[in-house]
């Protein structure tokens, strides 16, 4: 991921005006802003596996399906 750009001390005059009414800034105000991406957004199309096995019936409550996968098993021999 790329570092995050900052502007420091820029005049709220000079920003776009959406950014300018989404911070709710003066006109004469001084600001810093910080341009980063966002993690967690998915871009482009959805991973083709999600979802595949969304019809098994053995599997309609997933937290307790994980839980019981992660159960430490008996020692048998």
């Amino acid at each position: 991921m790329r570092e995050p750009v900052v502007l420091d001390d820029v005049k709220a005059s000079e920003l776009p005006k959406a950014w300018r009414r989404r911070v709710k800034a003066k006109a004469d105000e001084r600001l810093t802003v910080t341009i980063a991406r966002r993690a967690g957004k998915a871009r482009g199309k959805p991973n083709a596996t999600f979802g595949m096995w969304a019809d098994r019936a053995d599997v309609s409550d997933p937290a307790a399906y994980v839980r019981a996968l992660r159960r430490p098993r008996s020692a048998s021999r």
